[in-house]
């Protein structure tokens, strides 16, 4: 027994004694620099860890997937733990090569694409073009879930090729900017993200995209896909719509359907505005006026009707040269919209003065009247210009010398001195 057993005891010794040997140098000291680089990620070293794993990379004539995957997250903790910015963006190098290596051995994972992007742009010389792919792949794959962080780094990057591109390449790049900016604003809206994340986008939008024509082409496409949830679909849409607005574009028919799709979606005073907005600047006046009363039928704020009452003697006193109608609706507004009013009134009068009586001194009265109502807007320099047109002195004693004279056109008598 006793025999047996020291046999057994050789034969364990000798086999692992020729394991031992069979066991390169190289493989002991790739062993060993794995094994200090986890000494080191005990007491948090991320630096020292790094430079054992890259010495151990060597040694080792590349790693395996689970072996790359613990050096990439080292090196990405001493990134986030350095304070000196030189050697940030040093680690920042260190890592981009890393996957480098990593996506040529086949131990890549796309699910880091947006992560990788990210330190790409971060790197002390970016490729942007790889930058790009990266994130165009990561963020127009389906269920993608990027930080706002992802977006605004996404579309600067873009920005940045369009800057920097040849100026054959320049319209290729606009027209994604063009379209990224409707995808990503849709995502945006999806995820509820920040109003903050929106208007950085469109920083960069504005940069490239100046005119109309720019992006109404893309807009037809990008309406076909609007969200079917209402809150996001409106929320859609109103970007859309100070979009247009901001370019100048709310003659344009693609302007008209989105006014329609919102109120649609959500029958609103918002909605009926911004439609009277729209058929104004078609020049279809009579209709904006309905639009407008529809609005003010829809709210039961003093203030707002008010804005809207005044919204509706500018067009029929700017648009419409409707004086008689303009006079009307000015009398009747009140609160801070009564002297601008008021001033209207006072226009309305004098530019009706000549067809408003039966003799010229009576024409004249009109404007006697129309420097009341300066008077009331509290407009002197107006006033005194309405005064100084009405009749003179000389004029009253010609016609008797009357104190008082009634105005027909507008129900009022007026004090003549």
């Amino acid at each position: 027994m006793k025999i047996g057993r020291l046999l057994l005891g050789t034969l364990i010794v000798g086999t692992t004694f020729s394991l031992s040997a069979q066991e390169s140098d190289q493989e002991r000291e790739c062993k060993r620099m794995r094994f200090l680089a986890g000494e080191e990620l005990k007491i948090k070293n991320y630096a020292t860890a790094t430079t054992y794993y890259l010495k151990g990379e060597q040694i080792c004539g590349n790693y395996d997937k689970a072996n790359y995957d613990r050096m990439v997250g080292t090196i990405r903790n001493a990134i986030s733990t350095e304070t000196d910015k030189v050697k940030k963006t040093s680690y920042t190098d260190t890592l981009i090569g890393t996957y480098e290596r990593m996506e040529k051995a086949g131990h890549y994972d796309q699910a880091n694409d947006l992560v990788r992007a990210t330190y790409i742009i971060q790197s002390s010389k970016p490729d942007r073009i790889k930058a790009d792919e990266l994130y165009n792949r990561a963020l127009h794959k389906e269920g993608a879930a990027p930080t706002e962080a992802h977006i605004s780094y996404y579309y600067y990057n873009l920005y940045a090729l369009f800057t920097d591109a040849a100026a054959d390449k320049k319209p290729e790049y606009k027209k994604r900017l063009i379209s990224e900016y409707f995808f990503l604003s849709k995502m945006i809206t999806a995820l509820n993200m920040s109003l903050k994340t929106q208007e950085n986008l469109l920083s960069y939008f504005n940069g490239a995209v100046k005119t109309c024509d720019d992006i109404l082409p893309e807009l037809k496409g990008f309406m076909k896909s609007f969200p079917t949830d209402s809150a996001a679909k409106k929320a859609t849409v109103n970007n859309f719509i100070t979009l247009l607005e901001m370019k100048s574009c709310t003659q344009s028919p693609e302007y008209g359907m989105l006014i329609d799709t919102l109120n649609r979606i959500d029958p609103s005073l918002d909605g009926k505005i911004a439609k009277a907005k729209y058929l104004r600047s078609l020049n279809k006046f009579s209709e904006a006026i309905n639009a407008l009363k529809d609005a003010k039928g829809m709210t039961n704020d003093a203030e707002k009707k008010e804005e809207i009452e005044y919204t509706i003697l500018d067009i029929q006193y700017r648009d419409q040269n409707s004086y008689r109608a303009a006079y009307s609706t000015a009398m009747g507004i009140s609160g801070k919209y009564r002297s601008s009013a008021m001033k209207f009134a006072a226009q309305c009068v004098a530019q009706t003065a000549n067809s408003c009586g039966s003799s010229t001194f009576e024409r004249k009265c009109n404007y006697i009247y129309a420097a009341e109502l300066a008077e009331r807007a509290g407009d002197v320099s107006m006033a005194a210009k309405y005064r100084a047109a009405g009749p003179d002195q000389d004029e009253i004693f010609q016609n008797g010398g009357a104190k008082t004279i009634s105005l027909s056109c507008w129900g009022v008598s007026v004090s003549v001195k």
